[in-house]
């Protein structure tokens, strides 16, 4: 069974342009994955005029992966890379799955995985 995951930049600081560049590079990173599908959740309607949904002008990410632990780890441990790359400091993510919310942000790596680890294994192997 197969899982969505919703992936969300969360960049307080930015202007619009800045996150929408942000967005496309993490959805580049992010369709390079073994994942099943990788689709944009828009910002809301598209401005008059324009033609047809603009990538950057996305709110998320939604990622599906096969439902299993493995494969979410995966996903993971990609944005994770992505954020300690960190081309904007301020820039965090939050990974959703139902009720499952992992935020990760520039906290120290030690800091982090076990977040990660938590985030794991509270969510059920499929």
């Amino acid at each position: 069974m197969d899982a969505v995951v919703r992936v969300e930049l969360l960049d307080p600081g930015s202007d619009p342009e800045t996150r929408d560049v942000l967005m496309l590079d993490l959805r580049e990173e992010l369709v390079q994955l073994d994942v099943e599908s990788v689709s944009t959740v828009p910002t809301g309607p598209a401005p008059p005029g324009s033609k047809g949904l603009d990538m950057a002008a996305a709110a998320a990410l939604l990622v599906q992966v096969q439902g299993s632990i493995t494969a979410l780890s995966v996903l993971v441990s990609a944005v994770r890379t992505w954020l300690q790359r960190g081309k904007d400091p301020s820039a965090s993510v939050k990974l959703t799955i139902g009720e499952q919310t992992l935020e990760l942000s520039h906290a120290t790596s030690e800091q982090q995985e076990r977040l990660v680890q938590e985030f794991l294994r509270s969510w059920p192997d499929k």
